[in-house]
């Protein structure tokens, strides 16, 4: 069984956001929702390539930012692009 992080939440519609923006990250994440206590159960997504794929996304992405390059990162068919921003 994967390795489970909960992450406590003060309120219940933060985790949807959070789940997605954790997604994005390479994360699954689910609600749990008892009681009072709202929270988010957290791992790693099951697919290893779609780790890696993440993992190298967020690296650039910060070589972009760290270098203040007028680029944007996409995920593309297991690949990434980095490219111009949209007009």
């Amino acid at each position: 069984m994967a390795e489970t992080v909960h992450v406590e939440l003060p309120r219940r519609e933060l985790g949807e956001t959070l789940a997605a923006t954790l997604g994005e990250r390479g994360f699954h994440a689910e609600l749990v929702d008892e009681g009072e206590t709202c929270g988010l159960a957290v791992r790693y997504a099951l697919d290893e390539r779609q780790r890696l794929i993440d993992g190298v996304a967020h690296a650039v992405e910060s070589w972009v930012g760290d270098n203040m390059l007028p680029l944007v990162v996409e995920r593309m068919d297991g690949t990434c692009v980095v490219r111009p921003p949209a007009e």
